[in-house]
């Protein structure tokens, strides 16, 4: 499992996650993204929050 937390202060940001792994002598790199589209993080002031629940597999308001 892994958690990535983003956040930004001032931007509004596109990004994905390059995960380099190894296992019994062979190596790689996975691209992590939103099914093929970079993620979006943006500031938060003046916006509304949202979380994603992993267990329903959606984006949900953050209260």
């Amino acid at each position: 499992m892994l958690l990535v937390t983003a956040g930004t202060r001032s931007c509004d940001c596109r990004w994905y996650l390059e995960l380099d792994w190894s296992s019994q002598g062979r190596r790689g790199t996975v691209r992590i993204d939103d099914r093929g589209r970079p993620f979006r993080t943006s500031a938060l002031e003046g916006l509304p929050r949202y979380l994603y629940d992993t267990s329903s597999r959606r984006w949900a308001p953050y209260r």
